[in-house]
């Protein structure tokens, strides 16, 4: 353990470390944060404020192979519950609440499905959908389709692209919000030339390539790959965010997602985008979960 809250680690069953981080109310209600991609446990930096004004004591944890989280080999979308349940036994959780974020949010959903007595309170906010759905799939941008069929018909390559795509992000972590800014709508680039956001978000890169590219390259392959869960069989309430002006997850996925989980409640706030509805509404959604 680190007397840095930021910089926590606690040691699993089979001797992994799992890094994380507490921001919020120490004495508040847990809730656990699900980092976007890539990103780590610092980007849950941002909702420190709205943590602390609506009692929530935030547990952002790195997923392996990201900031202080060794990997795991041949890692799949199912083995996360079980680190999760290692981690919430390790502090005392009988019972928190889950907040999936972007890239997060297919390991919050699988979370859902396979912890549903632990778990009091689930929001998802602006989720990655199932790319390997071919439901889905009309609902992602084209060039995400395109890499789904390319991973298809070469699934080795999609690793390796994985690698050499974290490669070059993880020498220039400032690459990673130049990306962002080229795509992103005019009220999220607002947000991002921020010194406060783009410290947190570069801080936050860096550590997602604190351990070298695997556990990005893993997540690429992860999220390419039949995900082993049905959203329909899920049968915790949920709340799902999306802003209306996102480019990086669009409202489609949403909406089809919102469509198929059981008990769902969509929220879909037509001026935001991918990062403007999380850095403006944090304290709603995070009520939503207390």
């Amino acid at each position: 353990m680190n007397d840095n809250p930021a910089d926590c680690t606690l040691r699993l069953a089979d001797g992994r470390r799992l890094g994380y981080a507490e921001f919020g109310d120490p004495q508040g209600r847990p809730v656990l944060y699900f980092h976007g991609f890539p990103g780590s446990r610092l980007e849950a930096r941002l909702a420190d404020g709205a943590a602390r004004r609506q009692g929530v004591r935030l547990l952002a944890v790195d997923r392996p192979g990201y900031g202080l989280s060794d990997p795991l080999p041949a890692r799949r979308l199912l083995d996360w519950p079980g680190d999760v349940a290692q981690f919430a036994d390790a502090l005392g959780l009988a019972h928190f609440g889950v907040l999936g974020v972007s890239g997060g949010g297919p390991f919050a959903l699988t979370c859902a499905a396979m912890l549903p007595g632990r778990i009091q309170g689930f929001v998802l906010a602006c989720p990655l959908g199932p790319l390997a759905e071919a439901a889905c799939r009309p609902c992602q941008p084209r060039l995400i389709r395109a890499t789904i069929r390319f991973g298809r018909s070469f699934p080795g390559l999609i690793r390796l692209l994985g690698r050499q795509l974290a490669r070059l992000v993880g020498s220039r972590p400032a690459l990673i919000l130049k990306l962002l800014s080229l795509a992103a709508p005019a009220v999220d680039r607002q947000l991002l030339r921020q010194d406060e956001v783009r410290d947190v978000m570069l801080a936050s890169g860096r550590q997602a390539f604190l351990q070298g590219r695997r556990g990005v390259a893993c997540d690429m392959a992860i999220y390419a790959e039949v995900w082993g869960v049905d959203p329909a069989q899920i049968s915790l309430p949920v709340t799902l965010w999306q802003g209306g002006k996102d480019r990086t997850i669009p409202p489609a996925t949403a909406e089809w997602l919102a469509a198929r989980l059981c008990s769902c409640r969509l929220r879909l706030l037509p001026d935001e985008g991918h990062f403007s509805l999380l850095l403006r509404h944090m304290d709603q959604i995070l009520a939503g979960i207390v």
